[in-house]
């Protein structure tokens, strides 16, 4: 069931096996997981059931090294997350993002990709796509269109969840199973030890009424975001503390480095729809995109880095409001159309119509040519593992008493010149589809660039993972080092971030704890 802690919380509720400190994805994966095993299960989130304003003020944040928009537009405290803003995209992290590369410092899981394969194939089922195409060039061949191969890039196809708000996926799980409570409005502002240092007996919850309740369990698993487990771990305490003898905590912070590099004016826009449109098939969204391809990075000894095309046009706010009523009708939500949106429909039936066949004839995205339409060509792309870039506490105290977190995040030089090298690599290797016209900037790694670049609000980094504790944060199997019974299920504990968006990884990992706790 679903609980506020607002209206108070009964110390006799005993103790649980398992407190889940976090309601985005990963708590909410990891809880009913947990729950199916049949483990008694609590789950502590800081926001409500919708996103609120108070509770997002204890997200704000100070700001050093260069901007940083995902720190304050990027973080939720809410049930479920991050997945009440996101899309929904979900990828796996390359073979080579867990292997040490000799050209990339810092590189290196403690384990091989493997070890998460079967772990990332039970999260499919668990983001709504147990039903989805594993196979790329089966996806493509659905729609009768042969995958396009470049020189130096791979091509690949991202999945899209179906209902990407985890908070409504797992709705029956979350209110009716016997064995899970969701507090929304807890937040945990202390860890606390009995006798022990190394063992947690219990966690203090606050409301931003001033109500505080002590939760006890026997294991207590932090699925924070990455910012914000650094800052949780990093408060200062009198008795001091035994996860940090490493001084890690906070280091080595990661995004992924997002920019528009180049226009592109197709040559054939047939073919270059063919390969780049996004793909719609049996009830599921791909997205294609290309990477530049693991020789290539070997060679240039560059960082892992990939690519989109952004179909830009004056009728794309007219494009996404007639996707919003479609998705309504086709939902039988009727009612839920406001005299706005049918308006527009109305307005816009030519271009409806044109999308519609795009979309049930063609399985395909319509992207309008002419008219002020454009086509940019943005990258993502991985941040050094041993990143300068780090979280530590500014002297401000939130509503609740505790530090906030202060960010210095940093691009270095050998991403610029990744980029640069995806860029020159495209420019030719799409050179029969269409004219790719970099920034010169970046051509010229000229450091003035980097006012080009965003972040992506994929925060990873600043408890990392290693095989032993002078190297990391937490284990191989996430316990937080110097505790017993503390673990920690977050992007923060990635020590490396590939080229892919972190959920995907982040809910493998969420499946393998709770084996190892189940």
């Amino acid at each position: 069931m679903i609980r506020d802690l607002v209206h108070g919380y009964a110390e006799s509720t005993g103790t649980q096996d398992v407190c889940i400190i976090g309601a985005g994805a990963a708590g909410i994966v990891l809880a009913v997981e947990l729950v199916r095993r049949g483990k008694s299960v609590v789950v502590l989130e800081g926001g409500g059931l919708t996103i609120e304003a108070e509770s997002q003020d204890l997200c704000r944040s100070e700001l050093a090294g260069l901007p940083h928009r995902g720190i304050h537009v990027g973080r939720f405290r809410a049930v479920g997350g991050t997945t009440l803003k996101w899309g929904g995209q979900i990828l796996e992290l390359d073979e080579q993002d867990f292997a040490v590369r000799p050209h990339v410092s810092g590189s290196g899981w403690p384990f091989a990709k493997a070890d998460l394969a079967r772990f990332y194939e039970r999260a499919l089922t668990l983001e709504g796509l147990g039903r989805v195409e594993r196979d790329e060039d089966a996806v493509w061949q659905g729609i009768g269109v042969a995958a396009r191969r470049f020189a130096g890039l791979d091509s690949y196809l991202t999945r899209w969840c179906p209902q990407p708000n985890f908070a409504l996926l797992h709705r029956e799980t979350l209110e009716r199973h016997p064995l899970l409570t969701v507090w929304q409005h807890a937040n945990v502002v202390e860890l606390c030890h009995a006798g022990s240092k190394e063992l947690a007996m219990s966690v203090r919850a606050k409301t931003l009424t001033g109500f505080e309740a002590k939760v006890c369990a026997r294991e207590f698993v932090f699925c924070l975001g990455a910012i914000e487990c650094s800052r949780f771990f990093l408060q200062p305490r009198a008795d001091g503390v035994p996860w940090n003898r490493s001084e890690l905590v906070g280091k080595y912070f990661q995004d992924h480095v997002d920019a528009n590099i180049a226009t592109v004016k197709p040559l054939d826009r047939k073919g270059f729809s063919r390969c780049f449109d996004n793909i719609y098939s049996q009830g599921f969204k791909y997205h294609p995109k290309l990477r530049l391809s693991e020789a290539e990075q070997r060679e240039r000894e560059t960082l892992n880095v990939a690519g989109t095309m952004v179909f830009e046009s004056e009728a794309q706010a007219a494009l996404s409001t007639l996707k919003s009523s479609v998705k309504k009708l086709l939902g039988g939500d009727w009612s839920e159309i406001t005299a706005e949106e049918a308006t527009s429909v109305v307005r816009h039936l030519p271009l409806a119509l044109r999308q519609a066949w795009r979309y049930a004839v063609e399985h395909r995205a319509y992207n309008p040519e002419g008219n002020g339409a454009a086509i940019q060509l943005r990258v993502h792309c991985e941040q050094r593992p041993d990143s300068v870039s780090s979280i530590t506490l500014s002297g401000e105290r939130d509503a609740l008493g505790l530090l906030r977190a202060r960010l210095d995040w940093q691009i270095d030089p050998v991403e610029l010149a990744t980029i640069r090298e995806f860029t020159l690599t495209a420019q030719r290797a799409l050179a029969p589809l269409a004219v790719i016209s970099p920034d010169e900037r970046l051509v010229q790694l000229d450091p003035s660039f980097i006012a080009q670049c965003d972040d992506s609000n994929h925060h990873m980094g600043g408890m990392r993972m290693a095989a032993s504790e002078r190297n990391g944060v937490v284990d191989p199997n996430l316990r937080l080092w110097g505790m017993k019974n503390v673990s920690v299920l977050s992007s923060a504990v990635f020590p490396s971030s590939g080229k892919s968006n972190p959920t995907h990884t982040l809910l493998a990992l969420a499946v393998r704890l709770a084996d190892h706790l189940g």
